[in-house]
């Protein structure tokens, strides 16, 4: 059972990746903003990786450092701050809390994030600063992006002019 869910946890944001296009397949306007939403919380995890360049947990520093210095983590890779895996996770849950409402998609969506967080801390890909971190960016990110595609989708209300007509 704990291979289980650490497979789950592992494979938490393709599995949400994917469950979240299906979700949205009938809502155009939203479905295309959690695509622009997933790209750019990927780069954002990525510029914050290389601007913070918070190492990856390891039993052994100086492993570590050998690692590094013979090229075994290519580039942001190497880097542990923020988890990657959260930051998804916390996007996929902010999104879809966001739009649907619904306790049972919140529920599932939370459950499988968990996993993927314990699975991170658990077998030394993050420390829990770092999933915490990612997860919280996560949630900020996709609050900002259903604020935006909020905007897009009501459009610019304008008054309507005076047509001068008996009160």
């Amino acid at each position: 059972m704990e291979i289980l869910f650490d497979r789950i946890g592992v494979h938490a944001p393709v599995g949400l990746f994917l469950m979240t296009l299906l979700l949205l397949r009938n809502m155009p306007n939203y479905l295309n903003f959690f695509i622009i939403g997933t790209v750019l919380t990927n780069i954002l995890n990525i510029i914050l990786k290389l601007c913070i360049q918070s190492p990856r947990p390891l039993k052994d520093n100086r492993a570590l450092e050998i690692a590094i210095s013979n090229g075994e983590r290519i580039s942001f890779n190497k880097y542990g701050m923020p988890s990657g895996h959260a930051q998804n996770c916390g996007f996929f849950l902010g999104f879809v809390s966001l739009i649907f409402k619904n306790i049972l998609f919140t529920s599932f969506y939370l459950i499988i994030s968990l996993f993927s967080l314990i699975q991170r801390v658990k077998y030394n890909n993050h420390t829990i600063i770092q999933v915490i971190v990612g997860f919280f960016i996560g949630l900020i990110t996709s609050y900002y992006v259903y604020v935006k595609a909020k905007q897009y989708i009501i459009g610019h209300l304008n008054e309507k002019p005076d047509d001068n007509a008996p009160i």
